[in-house]
């Protein structure tokens, strides 16, 4: 039974590859880590040690003064753009070849300018998720496939680059991105989400198991997952009437012991969505030099639950061979955490700690529970186990590289 659903997965995952438009956007995607991982660790650097609620500042008073025009956050957030626009280039690039297209010049700068147009507004970046690199996908592919269907029908093989006709095509894409950015897809599909995350559904079991398993899913097609859903769970009603509870009486019984802060958030996003620490570690024993330096690379961002190096590294983006055991861990973690909480084998974690500290410490943080440390490493271990025989195999796509 469990060969034949690996089997299934590694089936489905070898269509993909052998698609071009995707071959091309995961060779854009490892071209871009070197970019990324600058600006995941600038964005690390900020939370621990630089911005005024920084990790060291909370724990040690510890602050780092700046002159108020230096803005760190607007900084990064500036830096994660740039991230997108040479992604939309490379990846504009890899398609045209891949359809044969000579002329690239004009075609692969309107892209490159597209993530500016779509996701900033009056010099401010639009918040940061992974819809953003779906998003980006899709407009760079209308884009490119309609400039290969243009120069085919209205253009001479001879014309300049940046002839009449080729800058009315450009005119149109780049009214294209800014009808996209007017309509502000990322952020509408953002706040019907962030609304459901605050249904109490999401304190029971069947509400649980479901949300683990689109979360992951959402996320390995790259939609977006607002804050609450991976980071900010703190101000989720079920987290705010159990805390209260507590501050009346430490020895109250919780409305919620089981929530998303508290379940899902505790025993599920070790490293990001999916657990996916392990899979950092993992990578260190890789044959290929570039997997070890991957996990090398991504490792440090992994324990503070920063897995964009490895969204864009492996991928993770639209690989079912990474998204199935993605799926497998993050319920499974769920299913271990609920159980041990509803049979008060740990105690759930009702204190809000900051956003910095690593998910591996939340429970034990949350609760003063020390056998939540415990129950993390078991889910640490499994999760090793389940990852194993997918990462073996994709590891083999690249065993040549000794």
């Amino acid at each position: 039974m469990i060969k034949r659903i690996i089997d299934s997965v590694i089936r489905w995952d070898s269509f993909i590859l052998k698609q071009p438009i995707f071959n091309a956007i995961f060779s854009s995607m490892r071209q871009t880590v070197p970019i990324l991982a600058v600006s995941v660790y600038l964005q690390l650097t900020i939370n621990i040690f630089l911005k005024p609620d920084a990790l060291v500042t909370r724990l040690f008073g510890i602050s780092v003064k700046f002159p108020n025009f230096i803005n760190l956050q607007e900084i990064s957030s500036h830096l994660d753009i740039i991230v997108l626009m040479i992604f939309a280039t490379t990846y504009s690039l890899s398609y045209l070849s891949v359809r044969q297209v000579s002329q690239k010049i004009l075609p692969t700068l309107i892209n490159f300018l597209g993530p500016f147009f779509i996701l900033t507004e009056n010099n401010k970046v639009m918040t940061y998720s992974t819809m953003h690199y779906l998003l980006i996908i899709i407009v760079t592919t209308v884009s490119c496939e309609s400039f290969t269907y243009y120069k085919k029908k209205f253009c001479r093989n001879d014309l300049q680059p940046f002839s009449a006709r080729y800058l009315l095509w450009a005119g149109i894409i780049l009214s294209f991105y800014l009808t996209i950015h007017r309509f502000s897809i990322a952020n509408i599909f953002q706040q019907i989400v962030s609304g459901i995350s605050i249904n109490q559904f999401w304190t029971t079991f069947q509400g649980l198991i479901i949300f683990s398993f689109l979360v992951p899913l959402f996320f390995g097609i790259g939609f977006s997952i607002p804050n609450e859903f991976f980071s900010n769970q703190t101000a989720l009603p079920s987290v705010i009437k159990n805390l209260d509870e507590i501050l009346k009486n430490k020895n109250s019984i919780l409305p919620y012991p089981t929530n998303l802060y508290s379940v899902y958030h505790a025993f599920s996003q070790f490293g990001g969505v999916g657990n996916t620490l392990v899979l950092s570690f993992m990578l260190l024993y890789a044959v290929s030099k570039k997997r070890q330096n991957l996990g090398f690379l991504s490792l440090l961002p992994s324990l503070f639950d920063q897995n964009q190096l490895l969204y864009f590294g492996l991928p993770i983006f639209f690989r079912p061979i990474i998204l199935f055991p993605m799926l497998i861990t993050s319920i499974m973690g769920t299913i271990i955490g609920y159980l041990a909480i509803v049979s008060h084998l740990i105690k759930p974690a009702s204190l809000i700690i900051p956003n910095e500290i690593p998910n591996f410490l939340l429970a034990f943080l949350g609760s003063n529970d020390g056998w939540t440390l415990i129950l993390n490493t078991f889910i640490i271990f499994i999760s090793i186990i389940v990852y194993s025989p997918f990462i073996k195999i994709q590891n083999s796509e690249v065993d040549y590289e000794k």
